[in-house]
């Protein structure tokens, strides 16, 4: 049985699939005028048929004879009428109750939003159908449509600030500098300036690339160990985010790489490779924030080892005030340690800011003192640092 005929008798009433022209409430009140102007053209025949009128009477009977057949008929002709109204009655209601029942269930479907949960395949056909709806022009050059991307892409994850050590999973476009004075085990000092931070951009949907400012190693009056350290890189891919007024969360996968190209005494003469998973989540103002990965080389890494990486940082924001406190691990390569080992640090820390000075541009700083946990910790790193770091958002 068709589909069609199928909704026509369990939805109108009807046993079989009636013609086009049926499902049309006002083609039986159609039918019902041109049945009446058939019949006043048999009556007005019937009449001009008459004897004496100019008709054959024999054939068309007599006036008073199709009078009272017409007489006779009408009883039965007015009830059928009354049944064909009726019908076309029960027709439209039940045409109007199906609209009524099935428009909001297909009004409910379509207004029933997920949580925007951006993946990468999502986000590059969220941002067009945005850019088709909103009617903007996204740019005549491709600095233009390059800028749009980068303001929406940062709208679709959170807006928490990052933390001194700890990596964001979130996906910033920033210039960033950051300065470490360091009390060595012997107490003298060293200054580490640049840190490995410097340019991040956004240069996708859910892409980040970053390459470090440099980075020069000071130690005051022990000018032969002075030198800058290899240039860093990182590649950062968002799998998923969700902003704060939905579930308030991001994770990302990340890549960092560390060459071989500084000018300091006794650097490693093989790149040095950090994978690293990310992931934040947040209630309200507070947040929080953890990376866990690894490090190895791309040579004689039987001899580096293969220490295992990983932060936690605590955030909880007070206007533009947000305290924040980590844990750390800062790994030597030759190294494979968890908790009890060397390169353990508890850093609590301010960070002030965002400060908007123009559209999409902001500027915040941060300040902590990063402290040893253990002896070990001392004796292969440092006993405690004071930390500075400066971000420009673009």
């Amino acid at each position: 049985m068709k589909w069609r005929t199928l909704i026509h008798r369990y939805v109108v009433g009807s046993r079989g699939y009636p013609s086009r022209q049926s499902l049309d409430p006002a083609a039986a009140l159609r039918a019902c005028e041109g049945r009446r102007r058939r019949r006043r053209g048999r009556l007005r025949k019937g009449v001009r048929d008459q004897p004496g009128v100019g008709g054959r009477g024999a054939r068309g009977g007599t006036g008073a004879s199709r009078k009272a057949g017409g007489a006779a008929r009408s009883p039965a002709r007015s009830r059928k009428r009354r049944r064909v109204r009726l019908g076309a009655s029960r027709g439209s209601i039940r045409w109007v109750l199906f609209f009524l029942f099935f428009f909001p269930i297909f009004e409910g479907s379509t207004a029933l939003r997920a949580d925007p949960v951006f993946y990468p395949g999502v986000e590059v056909a969220a941002q067009d159908l945005v850019e088709a709806m909103n009617d903007q022009s996204p740019g005549k050059d491709w600095l233009g449509r390059w800028r749009r991307m980068t303001i929406e892409t940062r709208e679709k994850q959170t807006h928490w600030l990052t933390p001194i050590v700890t990596e964001t999973p979130r996906l910033e476009q920033r210039i960033r500098y950051d300065v470490y004075d360091e009390t060595l085990p012997t107490g003298n000092k060293k200054w580490n300036i640049g840190a490995g931070k410097g340019v991040n951009v956004i240069i996708a949907p859910t892409m980040e690339a970053a390459i470090s400012l440099p980075q020069y190693l000071y130690f005051p009056g022990h000018g032969a160990n002075d030198g800058f350290r290899g240039e860093s890189f990182m590649v950062k891919n968002r799998i998923m985010a969700s902003p704060e007024t939905e579930k308030n969360y991001v994770f990302s996968v990340m890549l960092e790489a560390l060459s071989p190209t500084g000018t300091q005494p006794g650097i490693a003469e093989h790149w040095i490779w950090t994978p690293i998973v990310t992931f934040g989540k947040g209630w309200g103002k507070f947040d929080f924030m953890v990376n866990l990965g690894t490090s190895w080389a791309d040579g004689d890494n039987r001899q580096l080892g293969s220490p295992i990486i990983w932060n936690l940082a605590l955030q909880y924001r007070f206007g533009v005030i947000c305290p924040t406190i980590e844990l750390n691990s800062h790994p030597s390569v030759t190294e494979f340690y968890f908790f009890g080992q060397p390169g353990l640090f508890v850093t609590p820390e301010v960070l002030i800011g965002r400060f908007h000075f123009r559209d999409h541009y902001s500027l915040y700083f941060g300040i902590g003192y990063q402290i040893a946990l253990d002896a070990a910790t001392v004796q292969s790193q440092y006993a405690n640092a004071v930390v500075a770091k400066f971000h420009l958002l673009f």
